[in-house]
């Protein structure tokens, strides 16, 4: 593997960055089932499915810096090979809990942001896995495939305060923002992945707002899926 001078400092910020992910997570769905009870949808068997699924990336991402930091080689290339067949599941059932929201609610933008930031997800962790063999350059793709699939949870933070989802949007921005600033600040220069990743993120907000909000793009969203709300039309 070719390993770059600021691996190790790298290693120590991958790790708690990771955690620090996983944590936020936990904290964004356990606030919304914790103080909007009354908000959440009725649950499903697919969404607990969904959940686990989702839950398990989060905590496959904090356990494979972990795994190198204590020298897990080994171990650590094992889940990488296995992640495969979790990015597949997750993938499926993202995809089949989106459909399942847009029968329930229709809500436009939650189909455009979740397809968008899968898509995003799914370019950054090929690439990943095709550069897997240069440390400092997989592990961004990987953090940066990632942070595509915060939104969600940090979707919830608004909701528990009945606030417009837009407001989740600084937030996801300075999530995007730190790996950006721990390279200029350590490296002295921004990798080129974090460049792409910052800038893919916030290429993509006009461009689901302008959709979320576009009546021809509901349309196209109707011959895609069926009718917008269906499950709740009496």
């Amino acid at each position: 593997m070719v390993v770059s001078v600021n691996e190790v400092g790298d290693q120590r910020f991958f790790l708690y960055y990771a955690w620090t992910l996983l944590g936020i997570v936990i904290f964004c769905f356990g606030g919304k089932a914790i103080f909007d009870a009354e908000g959440l949808p009725p649950i499903t068997p697919l969404h607990h499915f969904h959940a686990v699924s989702m839950m398990s990336w989060f905590v496959l991402f904090a356990v494979q810096p972990t795994l190198l930091h204590y020298g897990k080689y080994k171990q650590h290339r094992l889940l990488g090979q296995l992640s495969v067949v979790l990015v597949l599941v997750f993938i499926g059932l993202g995809i089949a809990m989106s459909l399942h929201n847009w029968d329930r609610t229709g809500r436009v933008l939650i189909v455009t942001a979740n397809a968008t930031n899968l898509s995003l997800f799914i370019t950054f962790f090929l690439s990943a896995l095709y550069w897997r063999q240069v440390a400092d350059t997989h592990k961004r793709l990987m953090l940066y495939a990632t942070l595509f699939l915060m939104g969600p949870a940090i979707g919830r933070l608004p909701e528990i305060f009945n606030l417009s989802p837009y407001y989740s949007v600084p937030i996801l921005i300075a999530l995007q923002l730190v790996p950006v600033i721990y390279d200029k600040r350590t490296r002295g220069k921004v990798h080129p992945v974090c460049w792409i990743g910052f800038a893919a993120f916030i290429v993509t907000i006009p461009i689901i707002v302008g959709l979320s909000e576009s009546v021809a793009w509901k349309a196209v969203l109707v011959d895609l899926l069926g009718p917008a709300g269906s499950l709740s039309s009496p």
